[in-house]
């Protein structure tokens, strides 16, 4: 006589439902797997034992989808999506505990519930309104040896990580829509949580990011048609087999959804789209020197300014198109701003987000959310997807709505919300990916609006005026700091067109000497030097072409670089060898203001000014305490020569980069003996 399966022998009512739970995890395995799926179309007994059934599943991956599956339609949907989330948030914990342990160690299996930890076999209990059950079978089995399955999935290999995430995920898109409650929100919001808490962990990983849009698209409904497939292959989330439907919830309210319900469940995924969106931002690559993130600010110069792409050299937009991993981030972001629009999140709704202040009201954050106002998006998250709609039809010409944006306020509030105070000295080292969205977006600004209304048009002057010089710190701060050369280039070339642009010559002039005096990074000192040149050079260009009167600036004269002077000629002598190495590019970039200004056609009497006057001596000695850093133009140069010419016989590191100095001062000498021959 053929022996009899232990699964089939044993299935209720021969055992109770506990009894069949312990014998099924004793004897479980991969070669099971198939008696088990049929057993589990009973949908009674599904609907008993299925919630215990996961945690046993999952080791035995990929064979057990369909049993996974056939527990998602026909458990108790309300138990069975607890027990669920339990094991999201498990994969977080062990992917901590991991971390803290050595590897082959045996951990016990733990999951977090609301902040404690519980062991898998404790039956999870639905939050229900009032007059609603959660129903179930009472306390599972106690497993304090090992089953069957533990040891299966121990002869195999284990299931990925990734992998368990996507069947989880799976799982809940068949699950939630099965849920009919009053408050669907109470489930869905605590899914959400343990699911980006999850993916948290499984950022770099490509499929994680797909199952998580197919699972948003589960409850955006998909409003447009089914795209053709991509290059690269992907994980298709498992669709319920055709013609096995899903089991009604057997504690079903009759009770409809009210409308402020079915908006706070809309809100919940705007809010969770947001934050997916910039954790996968976030973990976009930076290693590349040329790709940065979405390269959104490099595609976007490149466009504006096609004249100054290099013949011969591929541009990002080919690099996007040729790529097959840069091709993917466009196409998943997308994929995103696709579902953006499914959730009725328009840019408008972004926009807002991103400038009102943070609403810190919510004082334990750990609280179901009782209204969609209590919901928040991120702001990181929305800035991505403002940026991708804009990308979407400048650089793709799709057709798609662009709010009007301003410099002043819109740019200049998000950067103080998202960068913090320009004092701080953690400006440039944010994620590339938010630096480059940053970059992008007020570059588009800039372009499109410019700075039409300048903080000096209100009434309030001062305060106008330092919302305007916050915003050119900010970005002269990412054109220093930032580790990515593309984004400190983009960052330059902002500053330096929003500084040009403001109408006022005084508070221009004023910034240029703020970032001289007060800045400790000799890079952007260096800018600053520059900054000045590009205003000599366009106010005596106009000079020619308007009427005297009209044209008369403070750049037109003398005056400004009298202003500066203190700030432009410093002691190299007085400088240790490492000071005066880091001192180079803004020695460098003052030569080159005076060459410039030597070279001009009616400049040259203004480098005889570039001396230090008594009264300004004394003011900067009172300030400084003491003028032992600063010297006259003549004084200067000699000073470097006498400095380059000591590291030349001394030799080492300098010896190679004081050469550029050198140069630049004999240049200067040259032009000089040829103005005394003319």
């Amino acid at each position: 006589m053929a022996d009899v399966n232990p699964l089939l022998q044993a299935l209720p009512p021969a055992v109770d439902y506990l009894s069949y739970l312990t014998i099924l995890e004793y004897n479980l395995n991969v070669e099971q797997l198939s008696v088990l799926h049929e057993i589990l179309q009973d949908t009674t007994l599904t609907a008993n034992i299925g919630w215990d059934l996961v945690h046993l599943l999952l080791p035995l991956l990929p064979q057990s989808q369909p049993c996974l599956q056939d527990v998602a339609r026909l458990g108790n949907p309300r138990e069975v999506v607890l027990k669920v989330t339990e094991l999201l948030e498990g994969l977080r914990v062990r992917d901590k505990l991991e971390d803290d342990q050595e590897e082959g160690q045996d951990q016990e299996e733990v999951v977090v519930v609301e902040g404690s930890l519980q062991p898998p076999d404790t039956k999870p209990q639905a939050e229900s309104s009032p007059g609603e059950t959660t129903g179930g079978v009472g306390t599972s089995p106690q497993h304090d040896t090992t089953p069957a399955s533990k040891d299966d999935a121990k002869a195999q290999n284990p299931p990925s990580k990734e992998s368990q995430f996507r069947a989880l995920l799976d799982m809940l898109a068949i699950l939630h829509p099965r849920i009919k409650t009053k408050y669907p929100s109470r489930f869905l919001s605590t899914s959400l949580q343990s699911v980006l808490s999850a993916y948290a962990t499984l950022l770099n990983d490509e499929q994680a990011t797909d199952a998580v849009l197919s699972f948003i698209k589960t409850f955006a409904g998909t409003k447009r048609p089914r795209l053709p497939p991509r290059k690269s292959s992907t994980h298709m989330p498992v669709q319920p087999e055709q013609g096995r439907l899903s089991a009604p919830d057997p504690e079903a309210s009759e009770e409809p959804v009210a409308p402020e319900e079915q908006a706070l469940q809309q809100r919940l995924l705007q809010s969770f789209l947001t934050f997916a969106a910039e954790g996968y931002m976030s973990a976009l690559p930076s290693e590349d020197e040329e790709v940065v993130a979405m390269a959104w600010s490099s595609r976007l110069q490149e466009q504006l300014h096609p004249e100054k792409n290099i013949p011969g050299r591929r541009t990002m937009r080919e690099a996007f198109e040729e790529d097959e991993q840069l091709h993917r981030r466009d196409s998943t972001m997308g994929q995103m701003l696709a579902l953006a629009r499914d959730l009725h999140l328009t840019p408008d709704e972004l926009v807002k987000t991103l400038t009102e202040p943070e609403d810190l009201s919510n004082d334990n954050p750990n609280d179901l959310p009782s209204s969609a106002s209590d919901v928040p998006l991120s702001r990181p998250g929305c800035l991505h997807l403002l940026c991708a709609t804009i990308a979407s039809n400048i650089l793709f010409h799709a057709p798609s709505t662009i709010p009007n944006l301003s410099i002043f306020p819109t740019f200049s509030s998000l950067l103080s919300l998202l960068l913090g105070d320009p004092s701080s000295s953690t400006i440039g080292t944010d994620s590339t990916s938010l630096i480059d969205s940053l970059l992008f977006l007020g570059i588009h600004t800039f372009k499109t609006s410019g700075i039409t209304k300048a903080p000096e048009d209100d009434d309030n002057d001062n305060e106008n005026d330092n919302t305007f010089t916050n915003t050119l710190q900010h970005l002269s701060l990412l054109s220093a700091n930032t580790p990515s050369a593309p984004l400190r280039y983009h960052a330059h070339l902002l500053t330096s067109r929003l500084l040009h642009a403001h109408p006022n010559q005084n508070l221009r002039l004023s910034f240029i000497k703020d970032t001289l005096h007060h800045c400790p990074y000799e890079n952007l000192k260096a800018s600053a030097v520059g900054w000045l040149k590009d205003e000599i050079l366009v106010a005596n260009t106009e000079k020619g072409l308007k009427d005297k009167a009209e044209a008369e600036t403070i750049f037109t004269t003398s005056a400004c670089v009298e202003t500066l002077s203190l700030h432009l000629f410093q002691n190299s002598l007085a400088m240790s060898e490492d000071e005066f190495l880091a001192h180079q590019p803004f020695f460098l970039a003052v030569l080159n203001l005076c060459y410039f200004l030597l070279a001009r056609p009616g400049l040259q009497d203004w480098i005889r000014s570039l001396g230090m006057g008594e009264e300004e001596e004394e003011e900067e000695e009172e300030e400084e305490g003491g003028g032992s850093q600063k010297m006259g133009y003549e004084d200067w140069l000699r000073a470097i020569e006498k400095r380059v010419q000591s590291m030349r016989d001394e030799g080492g590191e300098g010896e190679e980069q004081g050469m550029a100095l050198m140069e630049g001062v004999i240049a200067i000498r040259c032009r000089n003996v040829d103005e005394e021959q003319d």
